[in-house]
């Protein structure tokens, strides 16, 4: 569970300054031309340094889709073999404002999240209202229901600070792996889900993605192998 992420705990060989980010009412401001510089602050090779800048790419778009009102900040971290993008995200939520959201959220508002990184921005959303939410979001292939959410969501986890609860990109390929295994209708859902997988630019380049919450944080951390010195 998350092994190879908890391969890297430790204190990084450097970390770069954070880039701070503000969502209100559907309006984000984030200087994100700071982390190409910020990146190269790590000084990582060549093909590695395109890569995260991808993996840099497909969050700001990502974060682009979030329509909570939310502050972050995002930063890179080099450890001896591995490179991370790490996010950051809190909400300022109130009980009125969060029965309003949740009520949106269970209307099956969440099926509409498209391809890999909007569901990412669906945990990341639903997460900042209530994670529990999250382990039922599902989305539908071909006519089948597929839990995005409760595949490779767990209650605790010791990788990713002390957080609540936590969804894993690997534990999800890995659940989707099995339920291809299986005969039926929900064999071909979950193959159509994998295909979507293989189709995304993180999903190709990340070694992991892990999401976390505790109370009104999120924490995302994107982890990438370094394979080319």
């Amino acid at each position: 569970m998350g092994k190879k992420y908890k391969e890297i705990e430790g204190e990084p060989i450097f970390k770069t300054s954070k880039i701070v980010i503000n969502c209100y009412d559907k309006m984000m401001t984030a200087e994100f031309d700071k982390a190409s510089r910020y990146l190269s602050e790590c000084n990582l090779g060549h093909k590695d340094h395109l890569q995260m800048e991808l993996l840099f790419e497909e969050t700001a778009l990502m974060l682009g889709e979030i329509t909570k009102d939310f502050s972050a900040l995002l930063w890179f971290e080099k450890y001896e073999n591995y490179c991370c993008l790490k996010l950051t995200a809190k909400t300022e939520m109130n009980f009125e404002k969060k029965e309003e959201l949740i009520s949106v959220s269970s209307s099956g508002e969440n099926a509409m999240a498209k391809g890999f990184m909007g569901k990412i921005a669906d945990i990341i959303e639903t997460g900042l209202m209530d994670f529990d939410y999250v382990a039922r979001l599902q989305q539908e292939y071909g006519g089948v229901n597929v839990g995005f959410g409760s595949m490779g969501i767990y209650d605790g986890y010791d990788g990713i600070g002390d957080m609540n609860a936590a969804w894993c990109l690997s534990d999800y390929k890995s659940s989707l792996n099995d339920a291809i295994d299986d005969e039926g209708d929900e064999n071909e859902a979950s193959q159509e889900a994998w295909d979507e997988l293989e189709k995304s630019i993180v999903a190709s380049i990340a070694e992991d993605v892990i999401v976390g919450t505790k109370s009104n944080v999120i924490e995302m951390t994107i982890v990438k192998a370094l394979k080319h010195a």
